[in-house]
């Protein structure tokens, strides 16, 4: 039988991420309510199960928190359901995060899910295409599910990427991975 909980422990100890039991438990709700509200509005795809959501979604996110110090400024770029940065934010709530998503029903979630989490994220409704469509510099840009090629130059002194990256616009300084999952910083 497969336990979210029992899987969360272990990844977050392989990974060697230290965490109170109050973020364990926000990490649990978090993935709850994202599964709930993907059956309403396909957050990230009705075909996942939950293991398969845990293993290919939510790992992958810890992963910057070996990288993210905190204090950081993140920008979410295309944030969805919040996948790419709201279990760092939970794990790690000094940094700043904004989320930039242009859908209405990522919105709606996203609000929810600040609300109920109590994570203080600043949620952007819009669409972004150049630097100046934000008003705001950051650390980083963090990008699932978007090409990377899409991000307008300048908003971040790094791009993290879920991915092994390919294109030729940015330069790959590193791309770390745990079991089948990569992420790629970009410069």
């Amino acid at each position: 039988m497969f336990h979210v909980k029992h899987f969360l422990e272990e990844t977050l100890k392989e990974l060697n991420i230290e965490y109170e039991n109050k973020k364990k438990e926000k990490l649990l709700l978090y993935f709850e309510e994202l599964m709930l509200w993907n059956k309403k509005i396909n957050l990230i795809s009705r075909k996942l199960k939950k293991e398969e959501a845990l293993r290919k979604l939510l790992f992958p996110s810890l992963i910057p928190c070996r990288i993210i110090k905190e204090g950081e400024r993140i920008l979410d770029f295309g944030a969805g359901g919040g996948i790419a940065s709201i279990p760092l934010k939970i794990l790690k709530p000094d940094i700043t995060l904004h989320l930039l998503e242009s859908k209405n029903k990522p919105v709606v979630f996203l609000e929810h899910i600040n609300l109920l989490l109590s994570l203080d994220v600043k949620i952007i409704k819009r669409f972004a295409r150049r630097k100046n469509d934000l008003a705001e510099e950051y650390n980083w840009v963090f990008v699932r599910a978007v090409n990377p090629e899409q991000i307008p130059e300048g908003l971040a002194d790094k791009i993290l990427y879920y991915g092994r990256y390919t294109g030729e616009k940015f330069n790959c300084k590193e791309t770390i991975t745990f079991k089948e999952n990569a992420i790629s910083i970009l410069t």
